[in-house]
């Protein structure tokens, strides 16, 4: 069983990383130009600044 959990966030998702935040989650990094599952009007993948959140398992309720 992982010892963590973790959440992908998009960088404009500002309610979403406040949510992480009050759970107890930390920002982990930054991937920049993250692979996406949308296109533009071309059919070109749209690339996203994406956050990763993480919290261990014994902080999880401290």
């Amino acid at each position: 069983m992982c010892a963590c959990r973790s959440a992908y966030v998009e960088e404009g998702n500002l309610a979403s990383q406040r949510l992480c935040e009050r759970l107890g989650m930390r920002r982990e990094g930054l991937f920049v130009e993250f692979v996406s599952f949308t296109t533009d009007d071309d059919g070109a993948p749209v690339y996203e600044n994406t956050m990763q959140y993480a919290i261990l398992r014994r902080e999880w309720g401290a």
